[in-house]
């Protein structure tokens, strides 16, 4: 018993002579320039991913709607309880059929209803189209709600 404490000692320096650190006595199989793998992707469990990837001037119409318009008509377009659907209004038997009328509503407002004019929400008059696009994207069933992807191109 009075010589295993020398024995340990020993034991860990005969395991380290064939570790693959720098100055040990083994070399790895992996060459130190090889890659590691990539980590797994990381979910996110209170967003679902993606159903759509758009083109950079619908997907700023889905940011300028997601920032100016989602407040009233609702995240994924579909109305709430004080402002009409989108979906519906821009779908063929709505009272927004055409791109010309939905942008003088959007630039004019509806302020019987209490919608204000794009100049009084701060939409920039840049994202109409895009805005128009996204929209009836979503009343045509070609695009889903939720937070789309971006194409870069």
């Amino acid at each position: 018993m009075r010589w295993s404490f020398l024995v340990l000692p020993a034991a860990i320096a005969a395991a380290s002579a064939g570790c693959s650190h720098p100055g040990g006595g083994e070399v790895s199989a992996a060459p130190s320039s090889a890659p590691s793998p990539a980590p797994p992707a990381a979910t996110d469990p209170n967003h679902s991913p993606p159903r759509d990837t758009l083109d950079a001037e619908r997907y700023n119409g889905w940011k300028q709607f997601s920032l100016h318009c989602a407040r009233c008509h609702g995240d994924n377009a579909q109305g709430t309880s004080f402002a009409p659907s989108l979906v519906a209004a821009l779908g063929p038997a709505g009272d927004v059929a055409t791109q010309d009328a939905f942008l003088a509503i959007v630039s004019q407002g509806r302020p019987d209803k209490g919608m204000p004019s794009a100049a009084t929400l701060g939409l920039d008059s840049v994202y109409f189209n895009g805005l128009y696009r996204y929209l009836k994207g979503r009343s045509n069933g070609q695009l889903h709600g939720g937070r789309p992807a971006r194409r870069d191109q």
